[in-house]
């Protein structure tokens, strides 16, 4: 373990940020014990009991190992060094990616790897542990209506043609989303928006994933993962728009709350109910994953948008070979940022997990990621690095939702707890025939359920406005949020209006909106640099390559980030907030070296460590 301020890195496993929705949700208590049933109660006490427990679950795959090499590498040294390739990925960067098994042991396998020409880092392979949730009934058992926020469903909203939304949602009501609907989707919410999901896969046989003509909301999609087991495939593949891969139902319900069709006569009404393009990824199991088969999905992406930013006539057809022909013919994209959806993380960090992550922000791909449901001001991996938008949880009386993980690294929150979206037909998932696949809904909490509805209020405003860019998205979405329970500890904002248990407030749609199509949103670079601060380490005229970058802010010593030199001996840093001194700093045998900079709004930050 590596402890720097207020910056922990461990090696330990991932988990999907969501936690159980019991059947009776109960009011606080000022006992911070249990009430009546037997149940605890979180209240502030017993929040402050749980920040007390330490994390476990030390988690790293046996005999698993992420290796990136140079294009040239020949494969067979693994095999000569007791490895065989169980995937191999290709970002046409220059550089493979493979995964290794090893009979051996792993680590002496790595060690030796290393040293071979061609190879620029070997890593373990980090587990991802199965989601926990609770299946829930659609009669409405474990559904509170809070006093504050009647009526649910307003007249003048949409929600009269999306029955279940119409008796059970919340989300849609407090943050003001429904008289964004009513003002801005027949005449200003009407470009076309792509937006992204990286989850255990999405159930496309169900009915809230088609509009009224039979068109299904899914853009395309992909699998790290082989169907229904564990088992990673050899390269990403091509999952046919009308099948089910998801045996949890996980991603299902994300990609419910992002963009299930509003107005359909059926089920939900998805934040970006109406000209959404879903893309989803199947990147982990119901059984877990690991960090090689979700972050590959991250690249893989990244690589495809660079794709579809080109004109259609010109992309590298083996990017795009196999994807569905309306995806290669897309005209040129015009849309300045993807959000993608990642309600996942940990408190481990890997030069895969940083190097995917910054491809993803090169090609204009926003991470939209889960703070973590420990209650804890935890710092969780990736949502912990700047460049991302991290997202907490409320519940359904407007507070802090008891499990939302606190920091000074949060964006905003939005609706966890008790969320109600759709199923991949639980058990009957693999059953192609069975009703349940088709119209059955469920119940789930956590900051797993947040983050994808700030990911569909994204695409939202992209509908208004394709040309917003990821930082002046993050800036509009924290401007006009609502700041909530401000008379509690929890909601004691800062002369900046941020709170480390909600951020800047909780989302306000129709706030958002407004600003979007009134142009009233700062500047580019306003508060967040729109360019890179690039960083090269050399020794002797030589790039030194892996080298670990760490970035903090000056004034407070919070680390702000963390990557990993490339072949080049670089690494790039985005997102960084351009009103903010930060020290960049690298440890080169046992010597510390540093630089402050404040990034430019004005072109990219470049300056090299020569050793």
């Amino acid at each position: 373990m590596i402890r720097k301020n207020n910056c922990i890195f461990l090696s330990i496993g991932y988990t999907l940020l969501l936690v159980g929705c019991s059947m009776s949700i109960s009011e606080p208590s000022s006992s911070g014990t249990a009430n009546s049933s037997g149940s605890a109660v979180f209240n502030s006490e017993r929040i402050i009991e749980l920040q007390e427990k330490s994390p476990t679950g030390a988690a790293v795959r046996k005999g698993y190992s992420i290796i990136k090499t140079a294009n040239s590498f020949d494969p067979e040294k693994f095999v000569e060094a007791g490895g065989s390739v169980v995937s191999e990925s290709n970002f046409r960067d220059g550089y493979k990616y493979f995964l290794i098994k090893t009979e051996r042991d792993d680590i002496q396998f790595r060690s030796a790897v290393r040293n071979m020409d061609g190879v620029l880092y070997a890593q373990p392979d980090y587990s991802i542990e199965s989601p926990k949730m609770y299946e829930g009934s659609s009669g409405g058992k474990g559904y509170r209506k809070p006093k504050s926020l009647l009526p649910f469903g307003t007249g003048d909203g949409n929600l009269q043609d999306d029955p279940e939304a119409e008796k059970l949602d919340w989300g849609l009501t407090v943050t003001h989303a429904l008289e964004a609907f009513k003002q801005y989707d027949a005449h200003d919410a009407v470009n076309t928006v792509l937006a992204a999901i990286i989850d255990t896969g999405i159930n496309g046989k169900h009915e809230d994933f088609y509009d009224g003509a039979g068109n299904s909301v899914i853009f395309y999609a992909k699998a790290s993962m082989a169907y229904g087991v564990p088992s990673p495939l050899s390269s990403l593949q091509i999952v046919p728009i009308g099948d089910n891969w998801d045996n949890h139902g996980h991603g299902t319900h994300c990609s419910g709350t992002i963009a299930a069709f509003g107005n359909n006569g059926k089920g939900i009404c998805g934040v970006s109910h109406a000209n959404t393009k879903l893309i989803s990824y199947r990147g982990m199991d119901a059984s877990g994953g690991d960090t090689h088969a979700t972050y590959s999905c991250l690249g893989d992406l990244a690589a495809i948008v660079t794709e579809l930013r080109k004109e259609p006539g010109t992309r590298n057809s083996a990017v795009l070979h196999g994807l569905p022909q309306a995806v290669i013919d897309f005209p040129k994209l015009t849309q300045t940022t993807v959000p993608v959806n990642m309600s996942l993380g940990g408190l481990a960090m890997s030069p895969y997990e940083v190097e995917m992550l910054n491809k993803a922000l090169a090609a204009g791909v926003l991470p939209v990621i889960a703070m973590g449901n420990d209650g804890k001001t935890v710092a969780n991996f990736p949502a912990a690095l700047q460049g991302v938008l991290a997202v907490g949880a409320t519940a359904m009386n407007d507070t802090r939702a008891y499990f939302s993980d606190g920091g000074t690294w949060m964006s905003v929150c939005a609706p966890g707890e008790a969320i109600y979206s759709c199923s991949n037909g639980g058990a009957n998932w693999a059953n192609s025939v069975s009703p349940d696949v088709k119209n059955t809904y469920r119940w789930m909490s956590g900051t797993s359920m947040a983050t994808p509805f700030v990911t569909g209020t994204i695409a939202y405003l992209l509908s208004i406005d394709p040309t917003l860019s990821p930082y002046r998205i993050k800036t509009v979405l924290e401007r006009t949020a609502d700041k909530i329970d401000s008379k509690s500890s929890y909601g004691r904002y800062d002369a900046r209006g941020y709170s480390k248990w909600y951020g800047y407030g909780r989302v306000n749609v129709l706030n958002a909106a407004k600003a979007v199509q009134e142009k009233s949103v700062p500047q580019a670079g306003s508060v967040y640099s729109e360019k890179a601060v690039k960083i090269s380490v050399k020794k002797s005229g030589t790039a030194q390559q892996e080298m670990r970058v760490w970035v903090y802010e000056k004034r407070t010593g919070v680390c702000a980030s963390c990557g990993f030199t490339d072949a080049e001996g670089t690494v790039s840093f985005y997102g960084l907030r351009s009103d903010t001194e930060y020290e960049i700093g690298i440890n080169a045998d046992g010597t510390y070296h540093t630089y402050r900079v404040t990034p430019s709004n004005d072109s990219d930050t470049e300056y090299t460590f020569l050793l």
